[in-house]
């Protein structure tokens, strides 16, 4: 099969376009004919960790050599015992983080994994925003977002942050998404109440406080979000935050129990629940895919490189098993909000 193989740290020039051993699947586990899967922020620091970092991926090169989480496809072979999926079935999810990921035209997924059926008549390409949505979830649900609370999200453009938008609105809650000024139209569409533009304005000083402030893309400090919080606010992050800025935080506030600064990871063997909830999500229109960017498989390095560059908006997706490649090349400046589909890793 065709793969993005990386078999050491480095710039996207390491990752090689190669012909590697097509997977088979052994019990309890099915092989899935890879149609689309993404780029992420989390591939983009796999490729090139920092010293936490090696300590998961591995120490001196990575432990696996075709990254990708999101994946959507086909059903092609099952194994022994695999009793919920045949070959044919349309299928979405996300693949575990400690073996090889959907970046090839094959995976094998185990069956008790993160993954459901793909809801009818839904594109492969919409279909691969599981784990952008997974860590926004994580956070929303451990403190049980909902009717009655207040909701900024900073970076409500990015694949987290536009997914906190949509299923923080799913869930009652008042949402306010702070976004450049070329966003602001894109998250009023994804359900905002109230969209800020902070390049116009100092978002700080609205007027007014939040039970919750979402920082999904970890790039600015925690002190300048604290006037925003009630007494008894939470401040929720996606990672540590610029220079680890939320670590130390992130820790007294484990030690005093206030909730106050919290990284809130989702639980281990959480998956298979979550990618459920939200294709039910998705079925009634509460959530849809926003893609930035489509490249073809053969790409996938000038997709790392844009990926890596912190200005994609929703997601970029990587077509696997595009037939005519020419027509999915790399989009410049093109945002598609899912109108065709009204519709880091712990799976």
């Amino acid at each position: 099969m065709k793969a993005a193989v990386i078999t050491r740290y480095g710039s996207p020039e390491v990752i090689k376009i190669l012909d590697a051993p097509k997977p088979a699947p052994a019990a309890g586990e099915f092989l899935v004919r890879v149609h689309a899967t993404t780029v992420n922020r989390t591939d983009c620091g796999e490729l090139r960790p920092r010293i936490l970092g090696r300590l998961l991926y591995g120490l001196l090169r990575p432990r696996r050599t075709i990254f990708g989480m999101d994946f959507a496809g086909v059903v092609e072979a099952v194994g022994n015992e695999v009793t919920l999926f045949k070959p044919g079935d349309r299928v979405f999810g996300m693949c575990p983080s400690r073996s090889n990921g959907a970046q090839a035209e094959y995976v094998c997924i185990p069956e008790a994994g993160p993954i459901a059926l793909m809801p009818t008549n839904m594109h492969f390409e919409d279909a691969v925003v599981c784990e952008g949505a997974f860590y926004a979830n994580s956070g929303l649900r451990k403190f049980h977002v909902g009717p009655g609370h207040k909701i900024l999200i900073y970076g409500a453009s990015g694949a987290i942050g536009s997914a906190a938008v949509q299923l923080a609105k799913a869930s009652g809650a008042e949402v306010t998404a702070v976004v450049a000024a070329r966003h602001l139209e894109l998250v009023k569409s994804l359900g905002a109440d109230r969209a800020i533009d902070y390049t116009a304005e100092d978002f700080t000083r609205v007027g007014e406080r939040f039970d919750f402030v979402f920082e999904a893309v970890g790039k600015t400090g925690f002190f300048r979000y604290r006037k925003l919080l009630k007494p008894k606010g939470t401040f929720m992050a996606t990672d540590i935050g610029p220079w680890g800025q939320y670590l130390p935080l992130i820790i007294w506030s484990a030690i005093a129990k206030n909730n106050r600064v919290v990284l809130p990871l989702p639980t281990r063997g959480s998956g298979h629940a979550f990618v459920e909830f939200l294709k039910a999500r998705i079925e009634t229109g509460q959530f849809r895919a926003v893609i930035d960017r489509r490249y073809p498989l053969d790409a996938i390095a000038d997709a790392y490189r844009y990926v890596g560059t912190g200005q994609k908006v929703g997601i970029v997706v990587i077509n696997v098993a595009a037939a005519d490649k020419s027509k999915h090349m790399a989009q410049d400046n093109r945002i598609d909000t899912g109108s065709s589909q009204q519709a880091r890793g712990w799976p």
